[in-house]
């Protein structure tokens, strides 16, 4: 990606549980046109890899998870989707800790954008003890909450797609897994749907994550001031809104209104400590129909639009484990955007080489390279071939305005009775005005 990562992992974890056989269909018929697509518009390169889970025994004998590593061949990813099945499962809840636990270890390279992609219609075991064969939790002790917080740690970015209606109970629980990494829940209901889905919701994050890796400092500085004032996460995503749009800064935006997280999602369920946590707060959600019009779903993906609050929001939520010590903070200097300084009325004859001066007034190339060979040569009481390895007088003295490193290191200048105050800025004071100069002493 142009001026980010160029590089995508991208992992599937999929239930193969009994009803899920259109999805992976679905998968298997679209995988080398989805793969295709992102290459060709995004100009990246893809590894990719897959989860398959069921369940843990005695409610499913087959397996818990099938894990197939990151390969960089569509085909051998095709492969292992030819020989997913749909069945078995047991009870309601399914293994969909044990698939995260096992797509969070993947051997993720450091220098790509990391995407998971969780399509699921069935909850985790712990969530709701009703109808669960395990009450409290993955007999394993995986933990999706901690998972989750382990993936935005490693840049990974969740998005779970919810196959409705099945999934609208839990739909808050998913949101909020998403939502945790900075990612998006997608409520799907048409299995043909899922190519389109998943073709906007990489490329959208793709291009959220070139702003993050373009925009960093601008990113940090506003986090940063918005720490200092106080504010919440939602007032801090809208100033980023807000200097996204100063700058003209576009992404690409998936159309997915019905997957925008909940209150209680973003409030509540995200801020619970553990599985046994937000069990005791869970609320099931009463229909169990899906109510998200089929309109809203048609995952359209917009190019170059600008930055929408909700993905604000969610940048807001990754650059939450960014080490913001290792960020230079400081402004960008005036003198690496020379096109919008002052041009110097001396042009290429100008003898000021202060810091000050050079970063208010801009001067031709030539400047460092000609402008001192011109100096040497004018001023004749810069004689340069002294070999006693004493400093030249300088011709001004006592009353030279220079204070260059490279002039006061070459040039000696008388000491005076220096009555002036000290000045508290020192050597890094940028003030060359003679008012401040003959106030204060450097």
């Amino acid at each position: 990606m142009a001026g980010g990562n160029s590089n995508l992992d991208l992992v599937f974890a999929m239930d193969c549980t009994g009803s899920m056989g259109s999805y992976i269909k679905s998968a298997t018929d679209n995988i080398r046109m989805i793969i295709d697509e992102i290459v060709v518009k995004e100009k990246i390169t893809i590894r990719l890899a897959l989860v398959e889970y069921r369940d843990h025994p005695p409610q499913d004998t087959t397996f818990i998870t099938r894990v197939h590593g990151f390969t960089n061949t569509v085909a051998e990813m095709k492969g292992w989707l030819e020989q997913c099945s749909a069945q078995g499962g047991g009870d309601g809840p399914e293994a969909v800790a044990d698939a995260l636990h096992d797509a969070l270890n993947l051997s993720w390279r450091s220098t790509a954008a990391k995407i998971c992609i969780l399509i699921s219609d069935a909850p985790p075991h712990g969530l709701v003890r009703a109808g669960d064969s395990f009450p409290d939790g993955c007999p394993l002790g995986h933990d999706p909450l901690g998972i989750a917080r382990k993936m935005v740690e490693q840049n990974i970015t969740l998005y779970t797609v919810g196959v409705e209606p099945s999934i609208v109970p839990y739909r808050d629980f998913f949101m909020t897994l998403a939502h945790i990494t900075g990612g998006q829940y997608v409520p799907m209901v048409d299995a043909n749907k899922l190519a389109q889905m998943i073709i906007g919701g990489v490329r959208e994050e793709i291009s959220i994550d070139r702003v993050m890796n373009t925009s960093k400092k601008d990113i940090a500085r506003e986090i940063r001031k918005a720490t200092s004032d106080g504010v919440d996460d939602l007032e801090t995503a809208k100033r980023l809104q807000k200097l996204f749009s100063q700058k003209n800064i576009v992404v690409n935006r998936m159309a997915n209104e019905a997957g925008t997280p909940s209150k209680v999602a973003e409030e509540c369920y995200a801020k619970c400590v553990d599985m046994s946590d937000i069990q005791q707060q869970y609320q099931q959600s009463t229909p169990t129909v899906s109510t998200t019009k089929s309109t809203e779903m048609n995952y359209k993906l917009e190019e170059e639009k600008t930055v929408s609050l909700e993905q604000a929001k969610r940048i807001v939520q990754k650059a939450k484990t960014w080490d913001y010590s290792s960020i230079d903070l400081s402004e960008e200097k005036t003198t690496n955007t020379r096109s919008s300084s002052t041009q110097c009325k001396h042009g290429t004859r100008c003898h000021d080489h202060t810091e000050y001066h050079r970063a208010r007034f801009s001067h031709p190339d030539s400047t460092n390279s000609s402008t001192q060979r011109n100096y040497e040569t004018k001023s004749s009481h810069h004689n340069t071939t002294r070999n006693d390895g004493a400093l030249i007088p300088c011709k001004f003295e006592d009353r030279c305005r220079d204070h260059s490193d490279s002039h006061r290191t070459k040039y000696s200048h008388p000491e005076k009775n220096d009555h002036r105050i000290k000045c508290k800025h020192g050597s890094s004071c940028y003030d060359n005005s003679d008012y401040h100069r003959n106030k204060y002493s450097h």
